[in-house]
């Protein structure tokens, strides 16, 4: 059994998940001594700067991890990791705590209570909350109005979320980067309508499904935007995006999963706004672009709404398809015609086929106004890396100032 030994001035202090859970369980006893023991000697601590709870391995009750949390908690915290336990998953928070903590991460399902009408934080920055759930409506509002700093939210899987999100407003003026991944849950409520005013914002990543109204959507200073975006059973006419389109506008880097928010795109192309401020682009698929053929036809018309682009970021696989030695011919320059004089590309290749070959030469000739081309590969070994590199470099461009960059990955695929 590892013995925590902790200084009063140590400003960290993290109790991790065991990686042998049945050792801890036996001696789990010991475990609890050690820890009382650390934090004696870290109580009232003003060194202490960051705390971190991971559960739920061990089988603590809630008593041991409500007193260690409070513990810890003093007016020089700044930074609070919690997991939830087995056996404690609600939110208690020493005041003190509340009026010095930057940043707050609630992970695994921590119930967060209505709170007090005085609660503040009056310094947090940044929180986080991943599968959190709460009482009921009024306790997300009151939690987020109680951070008056607050520049960064995370909502990620949060059944909470789905149920706040059913008619509400999100307003926060000091808001700098929003990123709400939220796909579950979503038969359990029917959507309804959302609004952000968020003036400030300039970092959005939204993962969700369309809501049937976006009332007012306020997003003036926003600099780059992620949209994967989904229409529940695949009823567009009962959802209307037109002014989250248009809030969007603004934005200067755009990422548009495919096919399902580029689907989306074309459905609604009469509401979909010419996004004049977009200079770059990335088009993002999981499974390649042959993934779905009847959604691949609709490209290039979408992509006529950014006429301004001058970086064009292809994510993912050109082909869905496991070929060994070939890829398929589904994706190709005709789908990515822009009007715009794109300078530089971005794109990914797996072993260098001759098939992939050939549409990057496409690409070279087609996009006279190219000044870089940042290739991804993921070869098997040093002479297919040399290969490839060599391939490459020998292609024919129809600008004599475009310039090829190589990067090499490993096997494992970021799709």
């Amino acid at each position: 059994m590892a013995q925590y030994v902790c200084l009063p001035f140590t400003p960290n202090l993290h109790f991790p998940k065991p990686n042998t859970p049945l050792g801890f369980a036996v001696n789990r006893k010991r475990f609890m001594d050690s820890v009382d023991r650390v934090m004696l000697g870290v109580s009232g601590s003003s060194a202490m700067r960051r705390f971190t709870r991971n559960g739920p391995v061990l089988r603590v009750d809630s008593d041991h991890t409500k007193r260690w949390t409070r513990n810890v908690l003093n007016p020089g915290v700044l930074n609070l990791p919690l997991d939830r336990t087995v056996h404690d998953d609600s939110l208690v928070l020493d005041e003190s705590a509340c009026k010095t903590l930057v940043k707050l991460k609630l992970n695994y399902g921590f119930i967060i209570p209505i709170l007090p009408e005085d609660t503040s934080f009056p310094a947090l920055k940044s929180l986080t909350l991943y599968t959190a759930r709460f009482c009921n409506l009024g306790a997300f509002e009151k939690l987020i109005s109680a951070c008056p700093l607050l520049e960064e939210l995370s909502i990620l899987h949060g059944v909470g979320w789905e149920l706040w999100r059913c008619s509400h407003i999100l307003s926060r003026p000091n808001l700098k980067r929003l990123t709400i991944r939220s796909w579950f849950y979503v038969n359990l409520v029917e959507l309804g309508s959302m609004s952000f005013d968020i003036p400030n914002l300039v970092y959005l990543e939204y993962s969700d499904y369309v809501q049937r109204q976006y009332p007012a959507v306020k997003l003036d200073s926003l600099v780059e935007a992620k949209l994967e975006l989904m229409v529940k059973d695949g009823d567009h006419g009962s959802y209307d995006p037109f002014n989250l389109f248009k809030g969007l506008r603004h934005v200067q880097k755009l990422s548009l999963s495919f096919p399902e928010t580029v689907e989306i795109f074309d459905y609604y192309r009469e509401a979909v706004p010419v996004f004049e401020n977009v200079s770059q682009l990335s088009i993002t698929t999981l499974l390649g672009f042959c993934s779905s053929f009847s959604t691949l036809p609709s490209l290039p018309s979408v992509l006529k709404k950014f006429p301004n682009v001058q970086t064009l970021v292809i994510e993912g696989p050109l082909c869905g398809h496991d070929h060994s030695d070939f890829v398929c011919r589904c994706f190709s320059v005709d789908v990515v015609k822009l009007s715009s004089p794109v300078k530089v590309l971005e794109l990914t290749i797996y072993k260098g086929s001759s098939d992939e070959m050939d549409q990057i030469k496409r690409f070279l000739e087609d996009f006279s106004c190219l000044e870089l081309v940042k290739v991804r590969v993921f070869p098997e070994d040093y002479e297919e890396k040399l290969r490839i590199a060599t391939d490459l470099l020998m292609l024919p461009r129809a600008s004599s100032r475009c310039k090829i960059q190589v990067e090499f990955c490993s096997k494992s695929f970021p799709w």
